[in-house]
């Protein structure tokens, strides 16, 4: 399952991940949930989903993350700030690298995870391309209201993490418009 879901901005994605992970978590499908976001939504993904779907995550604090402390391990279900993890602080990529891999990597407001044409990769984007090739995530949901704002090469380069087989940044994006039925979910308002 790998998904990018476009909807509008103001829709409630955090209502319809819950939606989508509480079933997936019940019946034992998705054990290691890690949710990446920005640093001023960590505590938005915890309170929604523990209030409305009794959804419980671990805020990931680089202070609880030690070589003694096994963060990774021994905590299942992960909210971590994208602005956080992205730095390799202190080994933290590491440990995060020899724990067990994630049933299901969501990212709010994917489009931080940016790839430009002229300048490259972000740190971000960095981080989740590692996790990719290290199969380290079973399964993605990326979460934007704004997936494309006007760069061809970041759109792509987006979805290439999500499904390397369809798509490339460097090919034209009306060969691969086709495509995108196959990863992106759209709602409007």
């Amino acid at each position: 399952m790998r998904w990018l879901v476009a909807d509008d901005v103001g829709l409630g994605k955090t209502i319809e991940a819950g939606l989508i992970l509480w079933p997936l978590l019940s019946k034992g499908l998705v054990r290691r949930l890690l949710i990446l976001c920005p640093a001023s939504l960590v505590e938005q993904w915890q309170y929604r989903l523990r209030t409305l779907f009794d959804i419980r995550l671990a805020r990931y604090v680089s202070e609880a993350d030690s070589e003694r402390g096994d963060f990774w391990s021994t905590h299942s279900h992960v909210a971590a700030s994208l602005e956080t993890l992205r730095l390799d602080g202190r080994g933290r990529h590491q440990r995060l690298f020899d724990s067990p891999p994630w049933d299901l990597l969501i990212i709010d407001e994917a489009h931080h995870i940016n790839a430009a044409e002229e300048t490259g990769p972000t740190l971000g984007y960095r981080l989740v391309e590692r996790l990719v090739e290290e199969k380290k995530a079973a399964s993605m949901i990326f979460f934007t209201g704004t997936p494309h704002r006007g760069k061809n090469f970041g759109f792509l380069a987006i979805l290439q993490l999500l499904r390397p087989d369809l798509f490339d940044p460097r090919q034209p994006l009306s060969q691969q418009l086709p495509r995108l039925r196959e990863v992106m979910i759209r709602n409007n308002k």
